[in-house]
């Protein structure tokens, strides 16, 4: 069963006893699957450099203290939303609450806030004269003094929802594709969040609507079917809530954050090497000198990918000085960098290089080479370009003495950077 309906006063839950001067709780509810979206969960895109999850708690860490935050997520997605406050968590400000869980949700919103108010009921010193907030993790924009209004409210009146002006004139409809109903728009309102509540009587309300399968529009209709009336507060037409793409503020609805970096490595020429370039074996009388097995293309391209996603370099990750990477091949050494990139969520998006070599030339062997650098690194062979210079006879490369190689990456953004999955 969905919708309102009155029950008889013999089933209401008492009320709270007012006022509330316990503790703050949070629920950010960020369980849903974001199909509307696009193809990046709408918590985890960023939004000024920081995702929309951080800005939604960092939103509430400039009043009152909270006692603790729930944060519910999709199953298979806890790594993503946890990398996502990795930022926040790790600068460790004295604003943020003294706990913050996560807590996997169910198969919808009303499920996900009853498994957070039930972990939120098991931690509280005193739930009878506590208040929990419930707010939708996709609203960023949420103001202080929306926040503190519906605290003071809840604290007084055991539970209150800010409601904002509807800017569309509404209709109802029925079957048949006709409009039933022609609604005053003054008399109407769109909620939204955070709303807040009595803590332990919201609770009773939950269980009570899953012990009657009773299933509510938000927080406050449970509230109303089980408790009593709700309060409201003027609303924010800024408090939106990101449900598609073009909520987002045009600077932000790119579908994609790039990163660009930049890798160059040289190396001697000498007898009784082999000359590999990206991986393939020039016929040549040198090679190159090196720890590995001295690949200088390879060498540039690892230092790129590494550089372009902030992980270091190819001397922090292999260095000389360590006996396994020893003659390693280093078309390897660039698939373990490519694996460090992807697990903190970026892609390959194109990739520029340039040998400077003198002899032997390298044209006979250029297209072997895109295609083995885009073979390791499993992207397309067209998004790979490989060029050739000489040095005109000048310095140790002129004279066949040293190879140089340079490569640009692009990298493009999966999802969110360090997403990992649980």
């Amino acid at each position: 069963m969905s919708g309102q309906s009155s029950l008889d006063p013999d089933h209401l839950i008492a009320p709270p006893k007012l006022p509330l001067t316990g503790d703050v709780y949070l629920i950010l509810t960020a369980a849903g699957s974001s199909s509307r979206f696009g193809d990046t969960k709408k918590e985890l895109q960023l939004l000024g450099g920081a995702s929309v999850l951080q800005r939604s708690l960092e939103a509430f860490l400039g009043g009152e203290r909270l006692a603790g935050v729930i944060i519910t997520y999709p199953e298979g997605r806890l790594g993503e939303l946890r990398s996502a406050l990795e930022p926040l968590l790790a600068d460790g400000g004295s604003a943020l609450p003294r706990a913050i869980s996560f807590v996997q949700g169910g198969r919808s919103r009303q499920d996900s806030v009853e498994k957070g108010l039930k972990a939120i009921m098991s931690a509280a010193a005193d739930p009878a004269n506590a208040v929990v907030l419930v707010h939708d993790a996709a609203r960023p924009w949420v103001s202080a003094d929306t926040i503190g209004a519906v605290l003071a409210s809840a604290r007084k009146r055991g539970a209150c929802v800010p409601l904002a002006d509807l800017p569309d004139t509404p209709k109802e409809i029925g079957s048949g594709g006709f409009i039933s109903a022609h609604p005053w728009r003054d008399s109407l309102k769109a909620a939204q969040t955070p709303q807040g509540f009595a803590l332990a009587t919201l609770a009773e309300a939950y269980a009570a609507a899953a012990a009657d399968g009773w299933v509510g529009t938000d927080d406050s209709s449970l509230w109303d079917r089980y408790v009593g009336k709700v309060a409201y507060i003027p609303g924010d037409r800024n408090n939106r809530k990101i449900t598609y793409r073009e909520d987002l503020p045009m600077t932000e609805r790119r579908s994609k954050v790039s990163r660009i970096g930049e890798g160059w490595d040289i190396h001697p020429l000498v007898p009784s090497r082999k000359l590999l370039i990206g991986g393939i074996h020039l016929a040549h009388d040198k090679g190159e000198a090196g720890h590995s097995d001295g690949d200088v293309l390879w060498h540039a391209i690892t230092d790129a990918l590494l550089g372009a996603a902030s992980l270091g370099d190819i001397g922090s990750h292999f260095p000389p000085s360590d006996a396994r990477w020893k003659d390693a091949d280093s078309g390897g050494l660039a698939k373990l960098a490519s694996d460090l990139v992807a697990a903190e969520g970026w892609a390959v998006g194109n990739i520029d290089c340039t040998v400077i070599l003198e002899t032997p030339r390298l044209g006979p062997y250029r297209e072997a080479i895109r295609a083995n650098i885009a073979r390791v690194l499993d992207i397309p062979g067209a998004n790979v370009s490989v060029k050739a210079k000489t040095n005109e006879g000048f310095g140790e490369i002129g004279a066949g003495n040293a190879i140089e190689a340079r490569a640009i990456v692009l990298l493009v953004e999966k999802s969110y950077p360090r997403a990992s999955r649980d």
